[in-house]
């Protein structure tokens, strides 16, 4: 990758109190930390619990269809007809993805840094095509003139795009240009994790057991020490050598570092940092495997659960994706606009759903074809109509059902009494 974009980051101020001009960054570039490890954004995806958030959100969002539709004077319709933002966006965005692999990509984007990008390729004011770029190449800029542009940076320099050319996407941030980056803010964080694994993996290749001290009562040549340590590092080389007897000769004492992982509080530490990883995402710590005291407070039921996840976490990406459509890729007063469809998101079970699709034929809500439509069942003929029980009259209309209600069955003709 060209070093240039990332140093032009650094330099230019960045954190998030930009300037009206120039570069718009979300978070200065660092990729070390206070727990002693560099953590790059590749590096902060080998950490489990990020790479269970960044999957979770990416697959949830990816799972939704993305309808368009045209406004209309009763309402809205579903576009049947061929239409640029249904070619792009549900059938193929560009020659070498489907749909889902670009949803997908782009959602990865907005989870780890919270700013995704895209370059809109046009013929004739018509989006054609949609190809993701690498948010760590990009940088917007405003120029003297207060026009944004996008510096994004490739193997021989800079290529500038006009703002009409980019799809970007963006998450929370304080300038409404660029989002936070939520790597760089989290890679603190990142670190301890990091830390902790390590740390777990050198214990288990030590055999569970902390490193020790030979201890000899005299000056040993720099030989001899090299002997020594040559002879008896396999009492901390791996879980091979842990049950190895030694023979300590000349007076030399073992003394073993007691330091375990139970008295470093290393396993509650690493539970911990799902919490904490997991809060930076917006996700419920209990989606991904961490449980925690905060768990008690989660939903008892999956509908209620899964609605949870969907308002709290999900949500704001469904709309980040929609506005950034409408703004770049659609004029503005256009009654073009997408939508998610959610309602598979949340998955019902067969009692629930059946009385909830009851209530909406029975009330005039969806015709039975619609509701056979939920089902996957094929329509009928007459099942388009929309009917609603007739349970709840006036009390003025009482004496007339009573009176109807007293026909005869077999002739069809009210009794005399009530003719009369």
């Amino acid at each position: 990758m060209n070093m240039f974009m990332p140093i032009m980051r650094l330099f230019n101020r960045g954190g998030l109190s930009n300037d009206d001009t120039g570069y718009q960054v979300g978070a200065i570039e660092k990729i070390s930390t206070s727990a002693g490890v560099s953590v790059t954004d590749e590096r902060a995806l080998k950490v489990s619990a990020v790479w269970a958030c960044v999957q979770l959100i990416a697959n949830s969002v990816a799972s939704l269809p993305l309808n368009v539709y045209r406004k209309t004077k009763d309402g809205q319709e579903t576009l049947k007809s061929r239409h640029f933002l249904t070619d792009l966006l549900q059938y193929r965005p560009n020659q070498y993805m489907k749909s889902r692999d670009f949803r997908m990509a782009m959602t990865v984007q907005m989870a780890l840094w919270a700013n995704a990008y895209a370059e809109i390729v046009r013929s004739n004011d018509r989006p054609v095509a949609l190809m993701p770029l690498r948010p760590g190449r990009m940088v917007p800029f405003i120029t003297a003139d207060g026009e944004l542009t996008y510096h994004y940076s490739v193997d021989n320099g800079v290529k500038v795009y006009a703002k009409d050319s980019i799809l970007h996407m963006k998450g929370f941030g304080t300038d409404g240009i660029v989002g936070a980056e939520r790597n760089n803010f989290a890679r603190e964080t990142y670190g301890l994790s990091v830390s902790a694994d390590t740390y777990a993996a050198k214990q288990f290749a030590n055999g569970g057991r902390p490193g020790g001290v030979l201890t000899i009562d005299q000056f040993l040549k720099p030989k001899q020490r090299d002997e020594i340590r040559d002879l008896y590092s396999g009492m901390s080389e791996g879980a091979a050598n842990s049950n190895r007897l030694w023979v300590l000769e000349g007076g030399m004492k073992y003394e073993a570092l007691d330091f375990s992982a139970d008295q470093m509080q290393m396993i509650a530490t690493r539970t911990h940092q799902l919490s904490e990883v997991a809060r930076f995402f917006g996700v419920p710590d209990v989606m991904i495997g961490a449980g925690s005291n905060t768990s008690s407070a989660w939903p008892a039921s999956f509908e209620q659960q899964m609605l949870y996840f969907l308002n709290f976490t999900i949500q704001a990406y469904l709309d980040e994706w929609e506005c950034a459509i409408h703004d770049s890729m659609l004029p503005r007063g256009s009654d073009i606009f997408v939508d998610h469809d959610v309602s598979n998101f949340i998955k019902m079970d067969s009692t629930a759903k059946a009385n909830y699709l009851a209530k909406l034929v029975q009330n005039g809500l969806a015709s039975r074809n619609e509701a056979r439509g939920v089902l996957k069942l094929p329509r009928y003929e007459g099942g388009d109509e929309l009917t609603v029980q007739t349970n709840l009259v006036d009390l003025s209309d009482l004496g007339a059902i009573g009176d109807v209600s007293q026909t005869d069955q077999s002739t069809g003709e009210l009794p005399a009494q009530v003719q009369q």
